[in-house]
């Protein structure tokens, strides 16, 4: 048989030396090796124990056996992916990877995906972490901030309309002075009943709360009507805003407050981040493979941190750039593209810009 031929060839790639399988048996993650045809056939010792299964328990299984049967497609699907185009990168940039043990309960990881060259052909080297304390650790986090913005919500509305009744009532006595303190204070309540609507709304779509109000739209209108109203900021910064869209497109269907919402966080984001003088390029084009409608936004940006990548659509998850917000927008693009049935996915390289992309069905 072809893959007992296989296997221990794909072993000796890694045991060519004591030090290399000492450094695979120390690692302090998960580390499986799967050959061409999605045959397991390498485990270090803490893949054995996150998974509860014994080395020989594991050898030449296919590599579905870690997978949960609802996440089997697309976890395949992105393994064959990238068997096609082999490099050192995190797998499923921004999606919600879970693994099986051998008793059946299913846990959160995070996967890291390497690749050899070995007389057979390519190995896939997964390396794998368990992030169960992490997401335990961010519920409760989630539960803290929700219970916070709902206390500080209706005393800052409050402020807020004190603030414009005094505006109001007093402009004719105020002197300059008074009135841009008035200002200041105005222009921060605001800045923060915003922040609390965007945690709002981002733990509303999780909960599958977010109410969609789906209807047949042109999207070249909708990234025009964007554009527009994002073109001051462009011009204020020199920059190039290029709308490359195919024409024609068939007519989208969805909630046009929310997607709007999405083009504009993303067009934001990338005239934010793109220094003076850069491109920032939207390109709408049909995907009859997919029968959907992809929506791209590129900067000619630096790029996201490669450390970042992973968890770009994660709530709160920022970089070090000034300006970079809350970390609350992507994780709502996602939030909505998905509630509409759609995907985004982000590729980025150092000084090399960034391009995120979405999906949107088409109207029947």
């Amino acid at each position: 048989m072809e893959s007992k031929e296989f296997l221990p060839e794909c072993k000796d790639v890694f045991r060519q030396t004591d030090a290399t399988r000492m450094l695979l048996e120390a690692a302090p993650i998960g580390i499986v090796v799967v050959n061409k045809v999605g045959q397991i056939v390498l485990v270090n010792r803490n893949a054995q124990q996150l998974f509860g299964y014994t080395e020989a328990e594991l050898i030449e299984q296919p590599l579905s056996i870690l997978i949960p049967e609802a996440s089997q497609e697309i976890h395949l699907r992105h393994c064959a992916n990238y068997m096609d185009a082999p490099r050192v990168r995190p797998m499923g940039s921004g999606l919600d990877l879970h693994a099986r043990r051998k008793d059946g309960s299913v846990f959160p990881v995070e996967i890291s995906l390497g690749f050899t060259e070995s007389p057979q052909g390519l190995l896939v080297i997964a390396f794998i972490i368990d992030i169960t304390r992490q997401r335990m650790a961010e519920q409760l986090r989630d539960t803290m901030v929700h219970t916070l913005v709902h206390d500080l919500r209706n005393p800052l509305g409050a402020i807020y309309a004190a603030l414009g009744l005094l505006t109001e009532s007093s402009s004719a006595i105020l002197n300059d002075e008074h009135k841009t303190v008035i200002e200041i204070a105005t222009h921060n309540v605001q800045k923060m009943l915003t922040l609390i609507n965007n945690i709002l709304d981002v733990n509303k779509a999780e909960s599958s709360q977010l109410v969609l109000h789906p209807a047949p739209f042109q999207l070249h209108d909708l990234i025009a009507d964007t554009l527009s109203g994002l073109a001051p900021m462009a011009q204020k910064k020199k920059l190039y805003l290029l709308d490359e869209s195919l024409t024609p497109l068939p007519t989208a269907w969805g909630d046009t407050q929310l997607i709007g919402r999405v083009l504009q966080n993303l067009i934001d984001n990338a005239i934010k981040f793109t220094p003076e003088g850069g491109t920032v390029r939207i390109l709408a084009a049909y995907a009859p493979a997919e029968n959907k409608l992809r929506v791209s936004v590129s900067d000619t940006g630096p790029g996201i941190p490669p450390e970042l990548q992973p968890r770009l659509f994660q709530k709160f998850v920022t970089g070090k750039t000034a300006g970079r917000g809350f970390g609350l927008g992507l994780a709502f693009c996602k939030l909505v593209v998905e509630a509409h049935g759609g995907t985004i996915e982000a590729q980025s390289s150092a000084d090399q810009g960034t391009t995120i992309s979405f999906t949107l069905p088409v109207a029947e």
